[in-house]
């Protein structure tokens, strides 16, 4: 019979935080943190698929600030930062967008996570 373990909860557990205004989005990405923004839409298969990978993300990298933007609620933002595709995901640094990465591109994502953070998700831990 499979071992049953109990769930616990850790105050260092990331969460993707949710934008829900203009002025919220320019302060959290002019932080000094490097800022990881995904641009979604609820009806984006792409968007759904990469939600769970973007949460398991903002756990093991701590070093950056990892948001999510609805693109049909914050439409202004979208608009505003040049969003035309969905995912897309922005690398800010000093408020700056440091990288792009347009669709559910994983290893682009990692790669980018690496150069911005120093941060290595493919290293093997000890």
């Amino acid at each position: 019979m499979p071992t049953r373990r109990a769930f616990s909860y850790t105050s260092t557990l990331r969460a993707v935080e949710e934008v829900t205004s203009v002025n919220q989005f320019k302060d959290l990405i002019a932080d000094d943190k490097v800022a990881i923004v995904d641009f979604y839409a609820t009806w984006c298969g792409p968007c759904k698929a990469i939600e769970p990978v973007m949460e398991k993300l903002s756990e093991r990298v701590p070093q950056a600030s990892f948001l999510r933007v609805d693109v049909d609620q914050q439409a202004e933002i979208a608009k505003e930062y040049g969003i035309t595709a969905m995912p897309t995901i922005k690398f800010y640094k000093d408020g700056e967008v440091a990288s792009t990465v347009v669709g559910a591109n994983l290893k682009a994502i990692i790669d980018s996570i690496k150069t911005y953070t120093g941060v290595d998700l493919m290293k093997k831990e000890a």
